[in-house]
């Protein structure tokens, strides 16, 4: 695996002193032909490791390593992480071996100050089941990630360790689904592996699941889901480890309790804390009037908070402040501060360069949609690939996008049916056949999407044609039916009507017997860990799909099956997703150049980006965002 792209530090001027700001990776998105050179390429994530661990774990345990440099290194508040207080709370957790020793009513034990994440985790009474509580923006998630990371270095030196993989339960959707199903799933949404290989990872005690967002899920699911947690613990597959991170706020308000070994609560800030991250990035005069309010004092204990009051502090007024009577008050204000301060900073934008950047009000806008799209989804991460047409609102733009595919369609389906009868050769026909095709294809279109509407069409990607190895004989034989197929509807009607319409009916059946074959089967390439490398890369890979139809069908001659299987793998999902991007564009819900958009707002950090996937670089950030107003005019 290539080295990562070290990170290009640079200072901010924020009015108070200098906050120095990471950028991390490689943000520009790159022109249409280099989208399609990384495509066609075989973008594939190279495995690290021991040799001795099988290829598809190295490639998974390079995803996963990729992820959590990247997410590290883009966290707003990593810096102010000081190896943060731990406490240990027993009484959190319903421990296998508390029915016999009853240790509920012990309290709280704070570890030493120098005690790691890691040590916590491989410690004799935790044995690698642990429960990270914290309150929001005490770093739970980055501690999770910094246990990642020593234990992806582990897993690097050890083939035997299991793989640890990072999730979030916010994806959890429906309650009947065992956690076993559900990591399946996301294995295979998430990096491409197959159901078949994830099951025997699941099974076979190959992952190490690091569990994310318990508190995200909707309120009334966040016990079903403790309990879906325990039956996974309690069950034939149960893993050797487990990690689980949530609000404190939340889990001690179920009835139910995770059945690991143990928890640990991350303890606020101390003063001495603060005053010695300030101090040591110059940032005393902050220090000074923080220090004079203890309402300010105390909302910053957070390493989140902390971070964001140093970046905003240039939009902070201390006057304003001091009339915010709730906590809940200062919270919004001081997330508006910093909303407003990293939409007006000045910075060499790289992603840009030259061209206008996008004005303050449309970057909330944007911005405001996006949240509130990711709320109504309870999603933390986004894909440009995964938008669908319940992103319109209204009903007149849903009839609209519905109209305007169903006539898309149609113009193609009636120059399907024009071609078909050219193919046969007559060149007569072929021109009444455009006409009545269109016709047809038309008023068929406009059904549809007047029908269509009562029933949300989903926008299905085709990233992968999928065949199986061992059935390679289906091909064959379908090859061979189609060339026989093909050769009497030749000879009869070319006996009868002529040699050209002969050789058409022989391509039609050769083209069907390959379409059928092609169809049947499926092959399974060697390395099943598809990472996402690029932004939209699902509908990228759609596209080359539909264009390797036209060609391969297109160099045969069978134009009018180059369109139909064109349509049916990747280019009815470009069509669809393009449809979808133009009316989102032309409502002022998102711009034209979406990627390159979200690559802009991790420059200002809102965002975060790993690979083709973007979430905001927090959750309160996120909520703030999608409780403000969309008002586009």
């Amino acid at each position: 695996m290539e080295d990562p792209k070290p990170p290009e530090n640079r200072n901010i001027n924020t009015g108070g002193g200098n906050y120095n700001e990471r950028i991390e990776g490689d943000y520009i998105q790159g022109n249409v032909f280099q989208n399609i050179f990384n495509i066609l390429g075989g973008q594939t994530t190279k495995p690290v490791g021991d040799p001795a661990r099988p290829k598809n774990e190295r490639i998974l345990l390079a995803a996963v390593k990729e992820e959590v440099t990247a997410r590290l290194r883009q966290s707003l508040h990593n810096a102010v992480l000081i190896n943060l207080g731990k406490e240990s709370q027993p009484q959190q957790v319903k421990r296998p071996w508390d029915a016999e020793i009853k240790i509920g009513q012990k309290p709280p034990v704070p570890f030493p100050d120098t005690t790691t994440i890691l040590e916590v985790f491989d410690s004799q009474e935790i044995a690698g089941k642990l429960l990270i509580l914290g309150a929001p923006g005490s770093g739970k998630t980055t501690t999770q990630l910094e246990l990642a990371q020593a234990l992806v270095s582990r897993a690097e030196e050890q083939p035997d360790y299991p793989v640890p993989v990072l999730f979030n339960l916010s994806s959890w959707k429906d309650d009947r689904q065992s956690i076993t199903n559900w990591l399946v799933a996301e294995l295979k949404s998430k990096y491409g592996v197959s159901n078949k290989l994830g099951k025997e990872w699941v099974d076979n005690h190959q992952l190490l699941p690091l569990l994310d967002g318990l508190d995200e899920l909707e309120p009334q699911r966040q016990e079903l889901c403790v309990h879906a947690i325990n039956q996974f613990l309690a069950g034939e597959t149960r893993p050797f480890y487990l990690v689980v991170c949530s609000r404190i706020e939340e889990y001690s308000n179920y009835s139910t309790q995770l059945q690991l070994n143990g928890a640990i609560y991350l303890q606020p800030l101390t003063n001495n804390q603060i005053c010695d991250y300030l101090s040591s990035i110059k940032y005393i005069e902050l220090w000074s009037t923080i220090s004079r309010d203890l309402d300010l004092l105390e909302l910053v204990k957070t390493p989140l908070l902390l971070s964001i009051t140093v970046l905003a502090s240039q939009e902070i007024s201390v006057e304003q402040w001091q009339h915010l009577n709730s906590t809940a008050d200062r919270l919004q204000y001081l997330l508006d501060a910093y909303v407003g301060r990293m939409l007006t900073r000045d910075i060499n934008s790289r992603i840009y360069l030259k061209k206008k950047l996008p004005n303050a009000r449309d970057t909330r806008l944007w911005l405001v949609w996006l949240a509130k799209q990711m709320q109504r989804e309870s999603k933390t991460e986004f894909l440009i690939e995964e938008m669908q047409p319940t992103w319109l609102i209204s009903k007149s733009h849903k009839l609209s996008y519905r109209l305007s595919l169903g006539l898309s369609f149609g113009l193609i389906y009636g120059l399907i049916v024009g071609q078909m009868y050219g193919e046969v050769g007559l060149l007569f026909l072929q021109i009444v056949g455009q006409i009545v095709g269109q016709i047809l294809g038309l008023s068929l279109g406009l059904i549809y999407g007047l029908i269509s509407e009562l029933n949300s069409e989903i926008i299905e990607l085709k990233e992968k044609i999928i065949f199986r190895r061992n059935n390679k004989i289906n091909l064959i034989f379908w090859l061979i039916v189609g060339l026989i197929w093909g050769l009497s509807v030749g000879l009869s009607v070319g006996l009868s009507v002529g040699l050209s319409v002969g050789l058409n009916g022989l391509i039609w059946g050769v083209s069907v017997g390959l379409s059928v074959g092609l169809d049947g089967l499926d092959w399974q390439p060697d390395l099943a860990i598809e990472n996402k490398k690029i932004a939209n890369q699902g509908i990228w890979k759609s596209a080359s799909n539909a264009v390797f139809f036209l060609l391969i069908f297109g160099l045969i001659g069978a134009l009018t099956v180059a369109l139909i299987f064109g349509l049916l793998y990747g280019g009815r999902t470009c069509i669809q997703h393009f449809t979808l991007r133009l009316f989102l564009y032309r409502n002022g819900y998102i711009p034209w150049n979406y990627a390159r958009f979200l690559d802009y707002c991790t420059e200002r950090l809102f965002l975060q980006r790993v690979g083709g996937r973007y979430r905001f670089i927090h959750k309160l950030l996120q909520d703030h965002f999608a409780q403000m107003e969309f008002k586009r005019d």
